[in-house]
């Protein structure tokens, strides 16, 4: 189905098991997700590419007898209006030098999981697309003088997705674990605090913030 507008992206950042950290210092918040969307906060572009590829077709008896499929190997290019500076570098794996305050890259990535939620065209269904197990690099900055016209720089992060942390999600029917799992707040089954722990490591929604929001889109 058609979608438009970015409503929220929604972030955490999971241990090497996969759990959600909570943690004001060493995670992005206290109970470990970040919603940018802030004062002057929020995303102006979030692609996602390479979900899927063309098959390759196999030929035999001067027919196609079977199609070849790769694995499903997403990347991702978010631009924002503003991000918080601390969340952008803890996304990115910068860490904090303890001598001069500044903001230094550090190896491995972190593992980091995003929601990011936009609508059907009316408005009225909530469409979620879901990654557990992101690396995120911001490849440039660019730095152009005002002059009757303020030049602004829009945060670009370009995401790399990884197979999910844990091996008991993101499974399709047949149990094949996949990158990427997509969700339509009407469909049968949807349940948003499940997604938000599966793909937040644990994280535990809110029961009436789950009830609150799919009860709102889908009485628009």
């Amino acid at each position: 189905m058609s979608k438009h507008n970015i409503v929220k992206a929604t972030f955490a950042l999971l241990d090497d098991k996969g759990d959600l950290i909570k943690d004001p210092d060493k995670g992005l918040s206290t109970d470990g997700i970040y919603v940018a969307d802030h004062q002057g906060e929020g995303f102006s572009k979030i692609d996602v590419t390479a979900i899927e590829a063309a098959g390759t077709p196999g030929w035999g008896n001067g027919q196609v007898k079977r199609t070849a499929y790769g694995k499903s190997m997403p990347t991702l290019a978010l631009t924002a209006l503003d991000l918080d500076w601390k969340v952008n570098q803890m996304l990115k794996g910068f860490t904090q030098n303890t001598n001069t305050g500044a903001w230094v890259r550090q190896l491995p990535k972190p593992h980091v999981a995003m929601i990011a939620e936009s609508q059907s065209l009316d408005g009225n269904i909530s469409i979620y697309e879901c990654f557990n197990n992101i690396e995120f690099v911001e490849e440039a900055s660019s730095n152009s003088t005002d002059t009757n016209n303020e030049a602004a720089y829009s945060t670009a992060l370009h995401g790399t997705v990884l197979t999910p942390l844990k091996p008991d999600i993101f499974l399709a029917a047949n149990k094949v674990q996949q990158p990427y799992m997509v969700a339509k707040s009407t469909d049968k089954g949807f349940d948003l605090a499940k997604l938000y722990a599966e793909t937040f490591g644990g994280y535990v929604l809110s029961q009436t913030i789950a009830t609150t929001t799919t009860t709102t889109v889908k009485g628009k």
